[in-house]
Order: structure tokens, then C-alpha cells, then sequence
């Protein structure tokens, strides 16, 4: 009897998501990278181990990890909320209308990342959070292509 084939994903790399925390936060780079290293690496580690297969899943574990490890000084949340955005999208689903974008999802996701940062939800009640609210990505911008090409296929 054979297994049924795992499903491969697309995953950031740390120097993506310096470009994302770089283009939209701030010019710094991560105070901890080492730290900013093993966040990104670890929804790769939980697909392999926990064998999650769930994307939303995933992409709650980079933002609490990146969240938690707090590897920059300032912007761990919009950079856990970016990062996590554009693994959706790079994997066929959306958060966001507009990154960072003063609207009432944005609020609520905002409200969301708190609660994790706070511990008052773990990776498990994001990533179902984030199932509720994504979108599936209609059309495929240069920009979430540019990512998609450069990341890591699992």
C-alpha cells in the first residue's frame, strides 16, 4: 500500500522576509538573525515532522514564531503579518486587500497578532483564524511571482 503524496509548498527564505520587514517597516536588519533563521525555517520543520499539510496552518506558525523569537528591535508583528501574507500568496491565498492598510481587516488581523504576542491564542486559533478570513489568489502579480520563484519548494 503506498501513501498518499505529501503537498508541496512554496516557503520564504530569511532574506525575503528582510525585504518585506525593509520595504514596508524599516531599513534595519534583524537585531537577531539567527532568530529570524529559525522562525522562517520553522513551518518547513512542522510540514516535515508534524507532517501539517494545512497552509494556514503553516503560514500561523511563521508569524508566531517570527512573532516570538522577536528578532528585530521594532516591527515583529507587521513583519509576522507580512510574512505570513505573502506565504498565502506565494501558496494560492491572500489575507489582505493592501498590506498594512488602515481598514477593518487589517484591524482585526492587527488585534489577532496581539493575541498571539500576548499568548492569549497559540499558532493553532491564528492559523484557523486565517482560514476564515483568506481569499483564494485570483491572478498572479510580478511581485508575489518575484517571491514565489525565489522561494523554497517542500
Amino acid at each position: 500500500m503506498t501513501s498518499p503524496a505529501a503537498k508541496t509548498f512554496r516557503f520564504l527564505t530569511s532574506a525575503q522576509v528582510i525585504r518585506l520587514h525593509q520595504t514596508a517597516i524599516s531599513k534595519a536588519q534583524p537585531s537577531q538573525p539567527a532568530m529570524l533563521e529559525s522562525a522562517v525555517n520553522s513551518p518547513m520543520n512542522i510540514k516535515h515532522y508534524e507532517k501539517e499539510e494545512n497552509v494556514f496552518q503553516l503560514a500561523a506558525n511563521l508569524a508566531e514564531k517570527i512573532i516570538k523569537n522577536h528578532a528585530y528591535q521594532d516591527g515583529n508583528k507587521r513583519t509576522a503579518l507580512l510574512a505570513a501574507d505573502m506565504f498565502l500568496k506565494i501558496n494560492g491565498y491572500k489575507l489582505q486587500k493592501t498590506p498594512m492598510a488602515h481598514d477593518a481587516v487589517n484591524h482585526d488581523i492587527t488585534n489577532a497578532h496581539v493575541a498571539v504576542t500576548t499568548s492569549q491564542w497559540d499558532a493553532k486559533q491564528l492559523g484557523q483564524y486565517y482560514q476564515s478570513i483568506a481569499t483564494p489568489i485570483q491572478s498572479w502579480t510580478p511581485d508575489i511571482m518575484e517571491f514565489r520563484n525565489a522561494a523554497m519548494e517542500y
